[in-house]
């Protein structure tokens, strides 16, 4: 069975059409990951595999050793490393000058997807919305926390944190309503005086 010669050369026109249409983003992606590659490379951190990244320091982890693998972590690089999970760079801080020049930043405005695991506990508040949102609530919220302002709560907070703390450890080894609790702990700070905790 011959193919025509206008079928053929429709057929080659097709996939032309098609490498063309597809290779422009994806072109578009791969320099777009090719400067964060470079950004990335300045940065200190922990060896990372072909393809999978840092995710090979984490297998056999239990859940509460992730946290304390990131810390050590943390210690090592002078509280500011690179992680790489996959194609994407995630980049830890533990420093308050660099955390307060993100912060402070009117471009970083979009969440990471790993935002999106709170969603289901923390809802759309000033933490997970992105973008105008985040900006037009940071706008209104900011004057309330002024550190002069907060001043006179800084004794509330700590002794509420204790308690909470107090609390939690008298649980290990229980299963406990982690929503429940710090709704709990947010009113009794509001409130100042109370000393119920979950």
């Amino acid at each position: 069975m011959s193919l025509s010669l206008p079928l053929l050369i429709a057929a080659v026109c097709i996939v032309v059409a098609l490498t063309g249409i597809s290779w422009l983003p994806l072109s578009l992606w791969l320099r777009k990951r090719r400067r964060t590659h470079e950004l990335a490379a300045r940065l200190p951190g922990p060896r990372n595999l072909p393809l999978l990244g840092h995710f090979h320091m984490f297998f056999g982890l239990e859940p509460w050793q992730v946290p304390q693998l990131i810390g050590q972590l943390g210690e090592q690089y002078d509280g500011t490393f690179k992680l790489k999970m996959g194609s994407n760079f995630s980049l830890m801080m533990f420093q308050p000058r660099d955390i307060e020049v993100v912060l402070g930043s009117s471009q970083l405005l979009d969440k990471a997807i790993e935002y999106s695991f709170l969603r289901g506990w923390l809802n759309d508040g000033l933490l997970l919305s992105s973008g105008h949102k985040w900006h037009r609530r940071r706008k209104i919220i900011t004057p309330s926390f002024h550190f002069r302002i907060l001043d006179p709560y800084v004794e509330i907070f700590d002794r509420q944190t204790r308690l909470l703390i107090h609390k939690w450890q008298q649980t290990l080894g229980h299963s406990f309503d982690l929503g429940h609790a710090v709704h709990l702990f947010t009113l009794d700070v509001i409130c100042g005086e109370s000393e119920t905790i979950p």
